[in-house]
Protein backbone atom coordinates (compact mmCIF):
# COMPACT_ATOMS: atom_id res chain seq x y z
CA UNK A 1 0.00 0.00 0.00
CA UNK A 2 1.50 3.79 -1.17
CA UNK A 3 0.25 7.11 0.40
CA UNK A 4 -0.36 9.60 -2.06
CA UNK A 5 0.65 13.18 -1.59
CA UNK A 6 -2.07 15.69 -1.35
CA UNK A 7 0.22 18.20 -2.58
CA UNK A 8 1.72 16.60 -5.67
CA UNK A 9 -0.10 13.06 -6.33
CA UNK A 10 2.99 11.54 -6.04
CA UNK A 11 3.12 8.03 -5.12
CA UNK A 12 4.76 7.53 -1.89
CA UNK A 13 5.98 4.25 0.63
CA UNK A 14 3.54 3.19 3.52
CA UNK A 15 6.22 3.96 5.85
CA UNK A 16 7.01 7.40 4.74
CA UNK A 17 5.91 10.64 6.71
CA UNK A 18 7.09 13.18 4.02
CA UNK A 19 6.42 13.09 0.51
CA UNK A 20 9.73 12.49 -1.32
CA UNK A 21 8.88 14.98 -3.96
CA UNK A 22 7.78 18.07 -2.40
CA UNK A 23 8.45 17.19 1.63
CA UNK A 24 5.03 17.70 2.44
CA UNK A 25 3.42 15.91 5.56
CA UNK A 26 0.95 12.54 4.34
CA UNK A 27 -0.68 12.69 7.24
CA UNK A 28 -2.32 15.97 7.29
CA UNK A 29 -5.06 17.12 4.81
CA UNK A 30 -4.58 19.82 2.37
CA UNK A 31 -6.40 22.28 1.93
CA UNK A 32 -4.99 22.91 -1.69
CA UNK A 33 -6.26 20.40 -4.87
CA UNK A 34 -4.12 18.36 -5.80
CA UNK A 35 -1.04 19.21 -8.61
CA UNK A 36 0.11 17.71 -11.60
CA UNK A 37 4.37 17.54 -11.77
CA UNK A 38 5.24 19.84 -14.29
CA UNK A 39 9.12 18.35 -14.62
CA UNK A 40 10.45 14.88 -15.62
CA UNK A 41 11.27 12.02 -13.26
CA UNK A 42 14.22 10.62 -12.33
CA UNK A 43 14.48 6.78 -13.21
CA UNK A 44 15.03 5.84 -9.86
CA UNK A 45 12.27 8.01 -8.42
CA UNK A 46 12.38 11.80 -7.29
CA UNK A 47 14.80 12.84 -4.48
CA UNK A 48 14.68 15.38 -2.37
CA UNK A 49 17.09 17.35 -0.58
CA UNK A 50 16.74 20.23 2.17
CA UNK A 51 12.83 19.82 1.20
CA UNK A 52 13.66 20.78 -2.74
CA UNK A 53 13.26 18.31 -5.38
CA UNK A 54 15.67 18.26 -8.30
CA UNK A 55 15.87 16.11 -11.31
CA UNK A 56 19.38 15.06 -12.02
CA UNK A 57 21.13 15.95 -15.56
CA UNK A 58 22.29 13.36 -17.61
CA UNK A 59 25.76 12.75 -16.92
CA UNK A 60 28.34 14.38 -19.47
CA UNK A 61 30.38 12.55 -21.76
CA UNK A 62 34.40 13.04 -20.91
CA UNK A 63 35.60 10.50 -23.31
CA UNK A 64 35.97 13.82 -25.83
CA UNK A 65 38.37 15.88 -23.57
CA UNK A 66 40.52 12.98 -22.91
CA UNK A 67 40.94 11.93 -27.11
CA UNK A 68 41.67 15.20 -27.69
CA UNK A 69 44.46 15.23 -24.75
CA UNK A 70 45.51 12.03 -26.14
CA UNK A 71 46.27 12.94 -29.83
CA UNK A 72 48.06 16.26 -28.23
CA UNK A 73 50.13 14.11 -25.62
CA UNK A 74 50.77 11.81 -29.02
CA UNK A 75 52.37 14.63 -30.98
CA UNK A 76 54.57 15.94 -27.66
CA UNK A 77 55.97 12.82 -26.85
CA UNK A 78 54.57 9.35 -27.05
CA UNK A 79 53.48 8.98 -30.55
CA UNK A 80 51.43 5.70 -31.25
CA UNK A 81 51.52 5.06 -27.29
CA UNK A 82 49.28 8.14 -27.11
CA UNK A 83 47.93 7.96 -30.67
CA UNK A 84 46.47 5.16 -31.31
CA UNK A 85 44.54 5.27 -28.16
CA UNK A 86 43.21 8.89 -29.27
CA UNK A 87 42.05 7.56 -32.33
CA UNK A 88 39.90 4.65 -31.36
CA UNK A 89 38.44 6.75 -28.79
CA UNK A 90 37.38 9.59 -30.70
CA UNK A 91 36.06 7.21 -33.40
CA UNK A 92 33.95 5.77 -30.71
CA UNK A 93 32.54 8.93 -29.73
CA UNK A 94 32.48 10.52 -33.13
CA UNK A 95 30.10 7.03 -32.96
CA UNK A 96 27.86 7.62 -30.08
CA UNK A 97 27.33 10.92 -30.88
CA UNK A 98 26.08 10.10 -34.28
CA UNK A 99 23.78 7.35 -32.77
CA UNK A 100 22.61 9.90 -29.99
CA UNK A 101 24.00 7.76 -27.26
CA UNK A 102 26.39 11.19 -26.58
CA UNK A 103 25.77 14.91 -26.60
CA UNK A 104 26.37 16.77 -29.65
CA UNK A 105 28.24 19.67 -27.55
CA UNK A 106 31.67 16.94 -27.72
CA UNK A 107 32.10 16.55 -31.94
CA UNK A 108 34.88 19.09 -32.36
CA UNK A 109 36.65 17.85 -29.85
CA UNK A 110 35.78 13.90 -30.51
CA UNK A 111 37.24 14.95 -34.31
CA UNK A 112 40.25 16.45 -33.05
CA UNK A 113 41.08 12.97 -30.69
CA UNK A 114 40.16 10.97 -33.94
CA UNK A 115 42.71 12.67 -36.85
CA UNK A 116 45.02 13.93 -34.13
CA UNK A 117 45.57 10.34 -33.05
CA UNK A 118 46.28 9.04 -36.60
CA UNK A 119 48.10 12.35 -37.57
CA UNK A 120 50.26 12.13 -34.12
CA UNK A 121 50.54 8.43 -34.69
CA UNK A 122 51.91 8.74 -38.62
CA UNK A 123 54.24 11.22 -37.58
CA UNK A 124 56.18 9.43 -35.12
CA UNK A 125 56.25 6.43 -36.88
CA UNK A 126 57.95 8.28 -40.10
CA UNK A 127 60.05 9.90 -37.67
CA UNK A 128 61.10 6.14 -36.03
CA UNK A 129 61.50 5.24 -39.47
CA UNK A 130 63.76 8.00 -40.81
CA UNK A 131 66.01 7.95 -37.93
CA UNK A 132 66.58 3.93 -38.18
CA UNK A 133 67.38 4.33 -41.81
CA UNK A 134 69.56 7.43 -40.53
CA UNK A 135 71.12 4.77 -37.95
CA UNK A 136 71.98 1.99 -40.86
CA UNK A 137 73.58 4.39 -43.40
CA UNK A 138 75.30 6.62 -41.15
CA UNK A 139 77.13 2.93 -39.48
CA UNK A 140 77.44 1.81 -42.71
CA UNK A 141 80.57 4.41 -43.72
CA UNK A 142 78.44 5.94 -46.48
Amino acid sequence: MTKVCPKCSLSNPAEAAFCHNCASPLNAPSAFPPQQQSWPQNPGGPSAVGGQAYVAAPPVSQKPMIAMILAIGGFLCCGPLLGIPAAILGWMELDAIKHGRSPESGKMMATVGFWGGIAATIVHIAFYVISFLMGLVSSSGY
